[in-house]
C-alpha cells in the first residue's frame, strides 16, 4: 500500500493528523497542517473537508493500562466544537476520531489511530483544552449492579423500566426564563399532578439542537420550574415538552401504570432477625 511506503520512508513522509468530532448529526473536522485536506472515508461518513487550525495534542498512551489513558487537545478558543461547551455542557456525547496519513500519498489514505469521546472543556486565555478518553476506558466501568433494595434501580423510561414516555409527556410554551428557572403558562401540566414532574425532564429543540434538563423542583403556585443546569439556549415562546419523573418506589410506578415492571423489593423485612427482639412472641 502507498501508506506503508510513505510511513516507512525517511524522506517521502509528510504526516498530517486529522481530527473528526461528532455530536449527533453535526461534524467538526480539523487538520493540523496549513491547508485544507479533503478525505473520502467511504460509507457512512463520506467525503469530509478538514479545516487547518493550530491544534495540538498530548501523546497517545498505549501502555496497556487505563489509568493514564486520557489525552488533552489544545485548540483556538473560538473553534466551533468548543462552542458546544460554552455556558453548559452538551446534552449528548461528543465523539472524537483521530486519523493520520500523508498529504503526498497518491491514495490519500488516512488511518484511524485513536477513537474516544470528549469529557470536558477548559478555557485558558485564548486557548481551549479538551480532555478526552479513549473507547477502551469503557472496560473499567463495571456497570450498575442489581442489589437487594427497596427502591427500583431501573432508568426511567429505559429498556428495563418500559414505561411509555410518550404517554406521560405534555407540551407547553416557555414563559420567563432566568438561568435555571422557567415559568410556564397555567395548565401546562395537563391532567397530571405538578409535583409528579420532579425528577422528570424538560426538552426543547430537535436534531442537533435538542437540549435536555432534569426537573429538580416545581413551584405549584407560580408555575415555576427549577432545572438541573442553565437554560442557555431556551428563550420565551419556545415550544417545550415535559415528561413525568419517578421517585423509584411503588407509588411512582403505580402512577405511571407500570407496577408490573417495578424492580425493587418492597417487602424486605424491616425488623432485623438477628436483633434483640424475639421473633416468636
Amino acid at each position: 500500500m502507498a501508506f506503508s511506503s510513505f510511513e516507512e520512508s525517511r524522506y517521502l513522509g509528510a504526516p498530517d493528523t486529522l481530527y473528526l468530532f461528532s455530536y449527533r448529526t453535526q461534524k467538526f473536522s480539523y487538520a493540523d497542517g496549513d491547508s485544507t485536506i479533503v478525505v473520502n472515508h467511504g460509507s457512512p461518513l463520506g467525503t469530509i473537508a478538514y479545516t487547518p487550525i493550530p491544534i495540538n495534542r498530548s501523546a497517545i498512551s498505549a501502555s496497556g493500562t487505563l489509568d493514564k489513558a486520557n489525552m488533552t487537545l489544545e485548540l483556538p478558543l473560538d473553534t466551533d466544537v468548543t462552542e458546544l461547551f460554552r455556558v453548559y455542557p452538551p446534552s449528548d456525547i461528543v465523539y472524537l476520531t483521530i486519523y493520520q496519513g500523508h498529504s503526498d500519498d497518491p491514495d490519500y489514505e488516512f488511518l484511524s489511530v485513536w477513537s474516544g469521546r470528549v469529557l470536558s472543556c477548559q478555557r485558558d486565555q485564548d486557548r481551549s483544552k479538551l480532555t478526552c478518553e479513549p473507547i477502551s476506558t469503557s472496560l473499567r466501568r463495571p456497570g450498575l449492579r442489581r442489589r437487594y433494595q427497596y427502591g427500583c434501580p431501573h432508568a426511567l423510561y429505559g429498556d428495563q423500566c418500559r414505561a411509555s414516555k410518550a404517554s406521560y409527556t405534555v407540551s407547553s410554551t416557555a414563559g420567563t426564563v432566568n438561568r435555571a428557572t422557567l415559568t410556564l403558562p397555567s395548565g401546562w401540566n395537563g391532567s397530571f399532578a405538578k409535583a409528579r414532574f420532579v425528577d422528570g425532564v424538560i426538552e426543547w429543540g430537535s436534531g442537533s439542537t435538542a437540549e435536555i434538563r432534569t426537573i429538580r423542583q416545581v413551584n405549584e403556585g407560580t408555575n415555576t420550574l427549577t432545572v438541573g443546569g442553565i437554560l442557555s439556549t431556551l428563550t420565551a415562546g419556545t415550544a417545550v415538552t415535559l415528561s413525568l419523573g419517578c421517585n423509584h418506589v411503588m407509588d411512582g410506578c403505580r402512577y405511571l401504570n407500570n407496577i408490573q415492571n417495578f424492580g425493587g423489593q418492597p417487602w424486605i423485612p424491616r425488623k432485623n432477625p438477628h436483633g434483640n427482639a424475639n421473633n416468636f412472641y
